[in-house]
């Protein structure tokens, strides 16, 4: 193919000079000699390419197939040490087999006794992780494991002594219990909280702590305090500090244990090991318990306050009346107009000459128009005693509704967070029948005195229209 290509360009070589074709002025005429032996010389270049490539070809698939030989020779010999593995495998599994029973006759009661070493040892290793004396010997509780670990691969053996280690370990943990001992350790306080989020893209929140050096006093293995702080064991991060503080019933006692040197002092011992404290200092205060009701919370706690006031000041008001009237009372013939009974008195002094059917009507009609003098502001103490439980009840609601879309969206797998939305829902009712019942109380109180001055110019005003009648009788 190549050579007629070649012939084929020769040919049209041979036809464009015939026909006197050239190129440019400065262009020569092609010499067919030079181009036919050119075109001889690249297909013999090109045959010789040929021939060097199908060499290499060659020289690689000798090679080949020496690596492809080789390595059906060496997936052999693995298969053969495969083999051979396999069945020292099989020998040894039955040579251990028969070692075990051998070690189980030779140990005989001895057997019994491990398994209690062993039971006794795991047993005090994870009573260790949670025990506060772990605090001050941290070793302990690794030197158990490793014996654990010993005595549970069935190669070994444990020695006599650490058998006796093991016993004073367990006798010191007893020892332990009943001491009250003073020492120095990094206490981990919280400083604050660093949020995030993880990799599947939720919000984290991660405790952030700072380690102090703090003289810790232990009470057997029951509490630890240092100062005004409790401390807790964490198998992880040691000892830390609660965030909140107990009140300062507890606080004397616990400062008066650490500076006594002898003697008997008295303590409030938690026999949780620190879980009853732990979980009485995360009782909110007051203020807290307060402050989760919320805008409603804080509106009926103000309607509670305005209704104190009014009730104290209307109360005083009324005492002050009262008085006033009590004394007009003794002093008919001299009224003064700076109280009820008196501007009465002064109605039927400014008409003597009317019949005792008009005095009365204008004398009723006086005493009715010092009514709501006497009563203003009684009935927005009772409005306040009236709304607020309803109030209450509707804090209640929109909390028990924020409550359950939490669990729609995350489920109710945490009772305690759901507890604790309930609780904060409660506290509204709570607020709105505290404000409520004193408020109910005061309503009373204040709208009693109110009565009383209302019932004392009822009297003095039919005492004036008797008079009348038997003036005219």
């Amino acid at each position: 193919m190549k050579h007629l290509l070649k012939t084929a360009a020769i040919t049209g070589v041979l036809a464009f000079t015939s026909l006197g074709i050239t190129t440019t002025a400065n262009a020569q005429t092609m010499n067919i000699d030079s181009v036919l032996r050119a075109a001889q010389s690249g297909a013999t270049k090109d045959r010789n390419a040929e021939r060097a490539r199908e060499s290499r070809f060659k020289a690689n698939l000798n090679k080949e197939q020496g690596r492809l030989r080789s390595m059906t020779n060496e997936r052999v010999r693995q298969e053969n040490i495969s083999a051979s593995l396999e069945s020292q495998f099989d020998a040894n599994d039955v040579k251990l087999a028969e070692l075990q029973e051998e070690l189980a006759r030779e140990l005989g009661d001895l057997k019994q006794l491990f398994g209690v070493i062993q039971l006794s040892a795991s047993e005090a290793q994870e009573e260790y992780k949670t025990s506060i004396i772990s605090a001050q010997y941290p070793e302990r509780a690794e030197n158990l494991r490793q014996m654990v670990e010993k005595m549970a691969s069935l190669t070994e053996l444990v020695q006599i002594d650490e058998i006796e280690d093991l016993w004073v370990q367990l006798q010191n943990e007893m020892t332990e219990q009943g001491k009250v001992i003073s020492y120095n350790a990094p206490v981990s306080y919280l400083t604050g909280y660093e949020d995030g989020v993880d990799d599947e893209g939720k919000a984290t929140r991660t405790a952030l702590y700072e380690e102090r050096d703090k003289k810790v006093t232990r009470v057997g293995a029951f509490n630890l305090v240092s100062g005004d702080d409790i401390v807790r064991f964490d198998n992880k991060r040691g000892l830390v500090a609660l965030e909140r503080q107990m009140g300062s019933s507890f606080t004397d006692g616990s400062n008066a244990l650490q500076n006594a040197s002898s003697g008997i002092t008295a303590f409030k011992l938690d026999p949780a090991r620190g879980g009853l404290l732990a979980a009485f200092v995360q009782k909110p205060s007051l203020a807290e318990k307060i402050d989760e009701g919320g805008v409603v919370g804080y509106v009926i706690i103000g309607l509670g306050l305005i209704a104190l006031a009014i009730a104290v000041l209307r109360f005083l008001m009324l005492m002050g009346v009262e008085a006033s009237v009590k004394k007009q009372a003794r002093d008919m013939k001299r009224p003064s107009l700076k109280n009820p009974l008196g501007r009465v008195i002064k109605v039927y002094q400014d008409n003597p000459q009317s019949d005792p059917e008009s005095l009365e009507l204008k004398l009723a009609e006086a005493t009715l128009k010092e009514s709501p003098k006497i009563n203003r502001w009684v009935m927005f103490i009772k409005i306040i005693a009236v709304v607020a439980p309803l109030l209450g009840l509707l804090g209640t609601v929109t909390g028990m509704i924020q409550t359950f879309q939490a669990i729609t969206l995350f489920g109710a797998g945490d009772p305690q967070t759901m507890a604790g939305g309930i609780s904060q829902a409660l506290v509204t009712t709570v607020l709105g029948l505290v404000v409520a019942i004193p408020t109910v109380f005061a309503h009373w109180i204040v709208s009693s005195r109110a009565k009383s001055v209302e019932g004392i110019l009822e009297e003095q005003a039919a005492g004036l229209v008797a008079e009348k009648y038997e003036s005219l009788g």
